[in-house]
């Protein structure tokens, strides 16, 4: 059994245990859609996923993919990480590949990431974090989140958690919005920051944490009809 297949193996079961208990008067669990989340740099995005996950039991899958794909790939998880969310040039590409091998690619690593989110979305009950995942999900039961903040707020919260300059913490911020934005648009043809592909935009630069995970999974409620039991 491959790494991946195990840690869906184990989740669904964990995942079967919590639902029998919080639905026993219940015949059957039902299927719980993905959450796909898009996010701008410093907008807390993946500190939203680990709140949403913590109070739902569904498994955040963010850096978690990279060892996912890697598996599927073949490839050294080291190399991927720097085609996560990135992409560089084709020629580039082409010159890395042609030594390297073609399992460490964009090309490969694009398909890889497709096969593994594709699984994902078909087991349900996760959060997947970036990777263009809102575009790969095809289920329209799926929900799909964008979260945003001011750049003034995201330059000092990087700045913080970061101990730098606010001035290198806005240029940190406008290189990974622009890796992150090269990505979708090469990958997907898309604009990113497009409100109109997403079910629900939400602000971090006006609401906290615990108000944006309110406010998320009650919009998860109204999309598939079913209120996800909280793990107490």
């Amino acid at each position: 059994m491959s790494n991946i297949d195990r840690i869906i193996s184990e989740q669904v079961l964990s995942w079967s245990k919590r639902q029998a208990k919080a639905r026993r008067n219940q015949k059957t669990e039902g299927e719980w859609p993905v959450i796909t989340i898009s996010r701008e740099f410093g907008a807390m995005g993946r500190t939203l996923a680990k709140e949403v996950g913590k109070r739902t039991g569904f498994k955040v899958w963010d850096k978690e993919l990279l060892s996912a794909i890697a598996e599927e790939a073949g490839a050294d998880e080291r190399f991927l990480a720097s085609l996560d969310e990135h992409r560089r040039k084709a020629i580039d590409d082409a010159l890395y590949t042609s030594v390297m091998g073609s399992k460490l690619g964009n090309t490969h690593y694009f398909r890889s990431l497709l096969r593994v989110v594709h699984t994902l979305g078909a087991h349900g009950k996760c959060i997947i974090v970036g990777r263009g995942s809102n575009y790969i999900i095809k289920s329209r039961s799926a929900l799909r989140v964008r979260i945003v903040c001011p750049l003034k707020k995201r330059i000092s919260y990087i700045s913080k958690r970061d101990d730098i300059s606010e001035k290198d913490a806005e240029k940190l911020i406008n290189a990974r919005d622009a890796e992150r934005n090269d990505f979708v648009r090469y990958y997907f043809k898309q604009d990113a920051s497009s409100s109109h592909q997403y079910d629900l935009v939400l602000n971090s630069g006006v609401f906290n944490i615990d108000q944006l995970a309110e406010l998320m999974l009650l919009a998860y409620e109204k999309k598939t009809g079913k209120a996800v039991p909280l793990v107490e």
